[in-house]
């Protein structure tokens, strides 16, 4: 297993610290992710590229996701998992993927559920913290349990 040090600090089999690790790039990546959807929301709205306010939503939710997510995979490779240590590197992305695609169905289905006005037709960005602390239970057990050591 590859060391992880930091100011030389071994947290290797320290799994408090890889938590906390985790949950602070997590938090980064979601400050990343609520800001390229407010982003991209107000971009789209903006340029009327659609004009019904649910699909707007959701295709800013798809975007900010997508490109929190690579953000979120080489962060925790650096500070919380061992990138290789399970499947080969392009298994292993694969496999990121596929579970960062659960989760933003997850996300999108949180995201409609929030925000239709049919159903409970809350603010976009409360809404987005929102389906981000859920989703973030997912991604963390799932990366976990069947993706690294």
């Amino acid at each position: 297993m590859k060391e992880k040090k930091i100011f030389g600090f071994d947290y290797t089999n320290n799994e408090y610290v890889k938590l906390f690790f985790y949950l602070m790039v997590g938090g980064s990546a979601a400050l990343l992710e609520w800001g390229l959807f407010y982003l991209f929301f107000q971009g789209l709205s903006g340029a009327q590229v659609f004009s019904v306010r649910t699909y707007t939503v959701l295709t800013a939710t798809t975007m900010a996701f997508a490109s929190s997510t690579l953000y979120h995979y080489f962060m925790c490779n650096i500070f919380v998992f061992e990138s290789g240590s399970r499947f080969k590197r392009g298994k292993e992305l694969s496999l990121v993927f596929l579970v960062s695609a659960a989760g933003l169905g997850w996300n999108l289905l949180l995201m409609f559920l929030f925000t239709a006005p049919s159903v409970l037709g809350l603010d976009p960005m409360i809404s987005k913290i929102m389906a981000s602390a859920i989703v973030t239970v997912w991604n963390y057990l799932s990366r976990k349990k069947w993706i690294f050591k």
